[in-house]
């Protein structure tokens, strides 16, 4: 039997049918599990879900709380979970700052930085993926373009599992998700920092970056398909009035939309200097009232 209760009432031992709401406030990857873990009980309740759906056939019903749940305390598990994020941007922060550094000189990018820093991403995402994105909320203006590397690529590995990819692929698209504005390094900081409106001529010069981000990774001959296809295309829209080719429909692969959806996220969640950060709810209403821009299946 499938029942509909909030968030705050699941208990060990229920089955999760489905999480409801947008895949942005889902603590787990996994869609239909078991509650066998006080941990994943805490993460559910302490989550942005509202509501989602048990199966009683499969896990327990709902019951009122015992004493020791009601005594249980999330903060222990929380202070966990921070301190995993931290050390995990800690872990990466300095491989992208030299990623980064080396194609701002015009040198070979050791992808390989890439390839360990997602696995520490992937990692923490697993365990502290809520802790993990609000840290890298807290981005200040000199470390702006390396935590929203970080942040778009462990949005995008949790929204990749979100939507049944395989973990493989979850992978590829974290890397993509990380290399993505790498070719923002070619454009003039002046232009990549100004507070106040771009004019046209700044503006175009802002629309190279994924141009230059391709080149800059195509020649290193170890970048994979699926990274080389978000970095050139990851401003697309699905209507067609995007940049840099006009790419629409179904000529833009499923791991640019994406990245696509997370880049835009991020960028609305956080702080700049030109504006404040966006709940993650009024963030995820304005993306979905965007017409033709995101692929609405997976902002769902």
């Amino acid at each position: 039997m499938l029942k509909r209760i909030k968030s705050t009432h699941v208990r060990l031992g229920m089955f999760i049918e489905a999480i409801e709401g947008a895949w942005i406030d889902h603590p787990f990857w996994r869609r239909q599990f078991r509650l066998d873990r006080a941990t994943d009980v805490e993460k559910l309740k302490s989550s942005n879900v509202s509501t989602v759906i048990i199966n009683t056939a499969k896990g327990l019903d709902v019951t009122p709380p015992s004493p020791s749940e009601r005594r249980a305390s999330s903060s222990p598990r929380e202070n966990a979970e921070l301190k995993r994020a931290l050390q995990t941007i800690e872990q990466t922060k300095p491989m992208i700052r030299e990623m980064f550094d080396s194609a701002r000189l015009g040198g070979i990018i050791p992808i390989s930085y890439a390839a360990q820093a997602v696995e520490h991403i992937a990692r923490c995402m697993s365990s502290s993926s809520k802790a993990l994105i609000e840290v890298t909320r807290l981005k200040s203006k000199d470390e702006y373009t390396f935590l929203h590397s970080i942040a778009v690529s462990a949005l995008t590995v949790h929204l990749a599992r979100a939507v049944d990819l395989n973990e493989e692929t979850a992978y590829d698209v974290g890397m993509g998700g990380l290399l993505h504005d790498i070719g923002k390094m070619r454009i003039p900081p002046k232009v990549l920092n100004k507070t106040g409106p771009l004019d046209e001529r700044e503006m175009s010069l802002v629309r190279l970056h994924p141009s230059h981000g391709y080149q800059l990774l195509v020649r290193q001959g170890d970048v994979s398909s699926v990274n080389l296809d978000i970095c050139l295309h990851h401003h697309e829209r699905i209507d067609g009035r995007g940049y840099p080719k006009g790419l629409s429909g179904e000529e833009i692969s499923i791991p640019v939309r994406i990245s696509s959806i997370c880049d835009v996220y991020d960028a609305l969640t956080s702080v700049r200097a030109y504006k404040k950060a966006w709940s993650p709810r009024d963030a995820a209403r304005f993306m979905l009232e965007q017409e033709g821009q995101f692929d609405q299946r997976l902002l769902m």
